[in-house]
């Protein structure tokens, strides 16, 4: 197998099995075995389970860098949904990680930086989108920038920590528990929105969150 289809192939098994049985409980042999390849082949490509998740990190922002910085070219509420939908789906495919937040960005200095220089670049382009949405009418004048910082850090908080607050409830992860994460989002935000952005808000019952059925328990 050529090295490139190799790797892609270690990153997919384990993004599934951390996934399904979170990073600290998976060793590299684990991976090797699963992807049937020998732990030499396997560390060829990742010295370590570490250099893994770092390589599924940047998946994440390479992902984000395709569409995500450009939000600010469409300041409509539709758009506005579905960054909202493409949130939480991104978690969802990445779950681990945002269940496993903090202990992995106490562990790895590097990855916690990257982590940092993305969520500044995030912050910033979702303030340029909100200014888009003051500027079509569909925002409020009367909120200052603190103001709408706080919104945006509120926004980012909920979703980066929503599977979290879902299983410690002891709900069921679901396509409902998302919808839920989805409106309490929308929540937020509604006090912000002048009576055309309110008219134009778009609920979340017909929004599909999850992009893959979830495996029964």
């Amino acid at each position: 197998m050529p090295s490139r289809e190799t790797q892609a192939l270690i990153l997919k098994v384990a993004l599934e099995l951390f996934n399904e049985h979170r990073s600290a409980s998976v060793s590299t042999n684990r991976i090797a075995e699963a992807c049937e390849i020998s732990k030499g082949n396997l560390n060829y490509h990742f010295r370590t389970k570490q250099d893994i998740i770092l390589a599924l990190f940047a998946d994440i922002t390479v992902e984000m860098n395709r569409a995500w910085y450009e939000d600010h070219r469409n300041p409509t509420m539709e758009h506005m949904a579905f960054m909202f939908v493409r949130q939480l789906r991104l978690i969802w495919r990445y779950r681990f990680f945002y269940r496993e937040i903090i202990p992995l960005l106490r562990e790895s200095k590097l990855l916690r930086r990257r982590f940092n220089e993305v969520r500044v670049r995030r912050v910033a382009e979702v303030k340029r989108f909100m200014k888009g949405l003051i500027a079509a009418g569909l925002f409020r004048t009367d909120y200052t920038d603190e103001q709408l910082d706080l919104l945006i850090t509120s926004t980012w908080v909920l979703s980066d920590h929503w599977l979290n607050h879902i299983e410690t409830t002891g709900q069921d992860v679901d396509e409902a528990a998302f919808r839920l994460g989805y409106d309490i989002l929308v929540n937020m935000v509604t006090p912000y929105l002048t009576p055309t952005g309110l008219q134009a808000l778009k609920r979340g019952d017909e929004l599909t969150f999850l992009p893959e059925p979830i495996a029964p328990a």
